[in-house]
This record gives structure tokens, sequence and C-alpha cells, in this order.
């Protein structure tokens, strides 16, 4: 640039001995608009370099810009703490699964006409050992904050390679670890367990391993999450939240640490769906993951299902169909003053009374 205007200057003296006023005016015009030209044109390949480096310095993620992060006002974030409970820390009693398959490990007549071992106390045998067993694990939560949900309009790639114009439906989240973890106590007074109150204990890091889903029974949805690559940028733009966002499957690779008064070690993450039905105006996001607590549930075929603790959050959006994008999402229950409107909102979500989250096991 230095040698460029240094030679304009050169040529614009030379040529002012040759040329009449009228022309040294326009070849003045045309020697500054060179060097504007080259100017933008150095300015351009700069920022495009600046560009590439910060791509390939952001290997999961979105790509960090340098665009200053939006100063969350007070309330906009919800804030839902870790439910860190004792009975999580414990499960039963059940009989293990074996004790009714293998009806000979019995002590029965003839051979045992006291129906127990000679020489050992009957609470010895493998069978008895087997029934109404506990079990005891350390329990470990997250706190999890959200922004209201919201709509972003982005071209989405389709299976024949070409651009879709659709409406994403995402709701922007953080995690983080504070390490109040429970484990479990177990005092053992003459053979007999008798449980104390859990100890809070702390690891130097946990992994929030996701499932979103978003649910509306007036509709019949149960959908998971979708990773949509082309929305990522444009939300992170959208938000400016100031570190990267993650979606459902790349915050699963993070190790978070906990979080100190001096440092908050928090994860920002941002949970995406499209071709949600547009009519849709009562809904439900759960979101497993936060913790790893959970309960054992046995049906009328004796069968036993894990249910996981969910963080259930519900969302009303006041519109239609058309234009959804320009709709808003809002959190919790509508405050109707019907009493007609308030049962069939509750009876949606079989509620007994206005709630905008609650933990619950599936």
């Amino acid at each position: 640039m230095f040698l460029l205007g240094t030679w304009s200057t050169i040529g614009v003296r030379r040529l002012s001995f040759v040329c009449s006023r009228v022309e040294q005016q326009t070849v003045k015009t045309w020697v500054f608009q060179s060097i504007s030209i080259a100017a933008i044109l150095s300015i351009d390949v700069g920022y495009v370099r600046a560009q590439s480096t910060s791509a390939s310095d952001s290997a999961i993620g979105t790509t960090t810009r340098s665009i200053a992060p939006r100063k969350l006002a007070s309330g906009v974030l919800t804030i839902v703490a870790p439910d860190q409970d004792s009975e999580d820390t414990s499960l039963g009693p059940f009989d293990l699964d074996f004790v009714d398959k293998h009806p000979e490990l019995e002590w029965s007549a003839p051979d045992f006409p006291e129906k127990k071992p000679h020489f050992a106390s009957p609470s010895e045998t493998l069978l008895a050992l087997s029934r109404d067993v506990i079990f005891r694990h350390d329990v470990w939560g997250l706190e999890f904050s959200f922004k209201p949900a919201r709509f972003i309009e982005v071209d989405i790639p389709t299976a024949s390679g070409k651009l879709q114009r659709k409406v994403v439906w995402y709701l922007v989240y953080k995690v983080r670890y504070i390490g109040e973890d429970l484990s479990p106590n177990v005092d053992v007074n003459q053979g007999v367990d008798v449980p104390e109150a859990p100890t809070n204990v702390r690891v130097d890091s946990v992994r929030f391993l996701p499932r979103f889903s978003l649910l509306s029974k007036e509709r019949g949805i149960n959908m998971d999450a979708q990773i949509l690559p082309a929305a990522m940028d444009a939300i992170a733009a959208r938000e400016r939240v100031g570190k990267p966002l993650y979606d459902h499957i790349q915050i699963g690779k993070i190790n978070i640490s906990a979080s100190t008064p001096e440092e908050d070690a928090s994860v920002w993450g941002v949970a995406t769906w499209t071709d949600v039905d547009p009519r849709l105006d009562f809904f439900a996001m759960d979101v497993r993951g936060l913790t790893n607590a959970y309960k054992i549930r046995i049906d009328s075929d004796g069968k036993k299902n894990f249910d996981r603790k969910t963080l259930r959050i519900y969302f009303w959006r006041p519109g239609d169909a058309i234009d959804e994008s320009k709709d808003r999402i809002l959190l919790g229950l509508p405050a109707f003053e019907t009493k007609d409107r308030v049962e069939y909102y509750l009876k949606q979500f079989n509620l007994k009374e206005r709630l905008d989250y609650q933990w619950i096991y599936r």
C-alpha cells in the first residue's frame, strides 16, 4: 500500500508538467480510485483469512466470531436446580430374577425336613440373600438453565441436495455441575443395614448425555431433537451467548468440571426440531440425562422397567398455523379465566395445577 501510494504521488507530479489542468484532475481521480480499490481488496482478503482461521480453530460446536456476547437481563434464564433426593440413592427391595426361575434351590423335604440347612442359618442361603435386595448407588445432578423456546427460519438441505426454507423450533440452554452429589450411608447393626443420611460428594467432572423430546397429547406428537448443522450458526449469531453452542450429540463429548464461585464452567447447548405441526398450541419438552437417578417399576406381567428421572418443561403458544415463526412461545401454563379452558389444558398433561416444569420418571 505504501509503495502504491508513493508511485501514485510521483506519477501525478510528473504528469502535471505535460497535462492540462482538467487532464490532471482526471488522472488524480483515477489514481485515488485505484488506491481505494486496492485498500478494499486488502481488507477483504484479511477478513477471509481471519474467518478461515477462526473456523479451523473450532473443532466442534459453533464458530466463535468477534461478536460481543449479549448480556441477559435478570429473569431471562429459567434456572432449575438439581433435584437431589436421598430416596434416589436406594432402590428396592426387589427379589433377584433367578429366585423364581430356580425353585430347586429351595431347602425342602425330604432331604431337609426343617426346610433349612443343617449347620447354617437360613438367612445365609443363596435364596435368602437374593430376596428383598436393596440397591444403593451414588446420585449426581446438573443445574439446567434455559431461555424461552423460539423459532428461526433457516435453509435446510434436503435428501435431494437442494435447500428448503424451514421453520426451526429450538431451545437454548446451559448446564452447570455444582458438585453436590449424594452418596448413600449405611450402618450395619447386628447384621441389619440401617440407612443414614447420605453424604455430599464431588467428582472432577461429569458428562451430559441428553435426550430431548417434544411432546403434545392434543396432536399426538413425540419427537426427539434433530441434528441440524445448517441452523447452528444462525442460532448462535442470533442468541450470542458468548461461548460455543453444541447440539445434543456434541455436548456429550465435553467433560463438565465442577463450577466454583471464582470460575463458571457451564456449557451451552441447543436442541432443535423441524417439521413440527404448526397448529400446535400446548406442548412440553422432556430433558433426560441431567441426573443418573432412576426407578425400577414392575408391571403386571412381572417385567422390570427402568424409568429415568426427567425434567419436563411446559409451554404454550398463542397463535395459529399461519406465519408460525412470528408467534411467541410462552413458558408454563396459560392463566385462563374460564374453568373449562383451564381443565382442558391440565388434562393434556394429567396435571392437577398450573406448573412451569416438574421432575418426573419415564
